[in-house]
């Protein structure tokens, strides 16, 4: 048998697994690999376990149902994730599906995306179908020997981790604005509508996600007798995040409304350049229509200067349109 086949039907195999960690009494963590993940997912006294898995891996929810350790209720979820922004609580775990920011192989990026969990006693399983900024920022400080406490406390800072991620997005997004600004006040406005428009679609995006979670969580904290008790601090966060949203929009938005005025009105002056340069060329245009007429009877005709005197009279005629315009302008 092919390795590549046996390794799909190892009884080793985690489907989706992309990391694990077990964590001891005293809150220090120990990498795992699949072959450490006990099937049933228990764990010694005094240890829980948290568990990483990639949610495109259609088999996760089965797996996870045949460990024992959660109700139908909690893999119910998990088969049927609900396509808002939700934090539920049964009888004996607490299951989510939150916005997270997504992570290329590039960096971080400001691309929102989705983060399922499962809390129970001891464990902690989420799934992500894309990467997520907040697992690789724990999986390092794990790994520089960071301690939590439990399961509550490792989700509590998946939460924080998104906080503090909208918060450089929302510094990233000022600065852009700022420098729309500059280009604006200096009028050397150029693609500087099409940032604008950029930011605040970046912003109207994020801004619906981040309240949504802000929203979840001030029910979780009032009604999930599993999840931690104190969010004070975080749900701060989340309204001082609110209020940098609403600022960034509203920021947007003027400077939108200002290029466009700026570009109309640079479009005015140049429909009226081109006015103004239509007008004074229609006398002259047709004076030399009139002298162009093959008929007998034209001035001009026997004179030796002919010529030059229609040409004096359409030169005359658009000074004399010229003049007309500055006075109406005056008028």
């Amino acid at each position: 048998m092919p390795e590549s086949v046996s390794h799909l039907v190892s009884p080793d195999d985690v489907p989706g697994f992309v990391c694990a960690y077990r964590f001891s009494a005293d809150g220090t963590a120990r990498k795992l690999t699949e072959q450490d993940i006990d099937p049933q997912l228990t764990s010694p006294s005094d240890e829980w376990l948290w568990l990483h898995l990639n949610f495109i891996d259609q088999r996760c929810a089965r797996w996870l149902a045949r460990s024992g350790k959660l109700t139908a209720l909690a893999i119910d979820f998990i088969e049927h994730v609900p396509a808002y922004q939700t934090i539920d609580s049964f009888e004996r775990e607490t299951v989510g599906s939150v916005a997270e920011l997504r992570r290329d192989f590039t960096g971080e990026t400001h691309e929102a995306c989705r983060l399922h969990f499962l809390l129970a006693d001891g464990l902690l399983v989420t799934l992500r179908a894309k990467p997520v900024r907040s697992a690789e920022l724990i999986r390092r400080q794990l790994d520089a020997g960071r301690r939590f406490a439990g399961p509550a406390q490792l989700l509590l800072a998946f939460f924080s981790h998104y906080a503090q991620g909208i918060e450089s997005v929302l510094h990233d997004l000022a600065a852009e604005i700022e420098l729309i600004e500059d280009r604006v006040l200096d009028d050397r406005v150029s693609d500087e509508r099409r940032r604008a428009v950029t930011v605040r679609q970046e912003a109207a995006m994020l801004h619906r996600q981040q309240r949504s979670l802000r929203r979840v969580l001030m029910e979780a904290a009032r009604g999930t007798p599993a999840f931690p008790a104190d969010l004070t601090d975080l749900l701060d966060l989340h309204l001082h995040l609110d209020q940098e949203f609403e600022q960034i929009e509203q920021r947007a938005r003027l400077f939108h409304d200002e290029i466009d005025a700026k570009l109309a009105a640079e479009t005015n002056r140049q429909l009226y350049r081109l006015s103004v340069l239509t007008a004074l060329f229609l006398p002259p245009a047709f004076v030399a229509g009139l002298f162009g007429m093959n008929l007998e009877g034209l001035p001009w005709t026997g004179v030796p200067h002919g010529f030059w005197l229609a040409t004096a009279a359409a030169i005359l005629s658009s000074v004399a349109t010229w003049l007309f315009l500055r006075y109406l302008d005056r008028g």
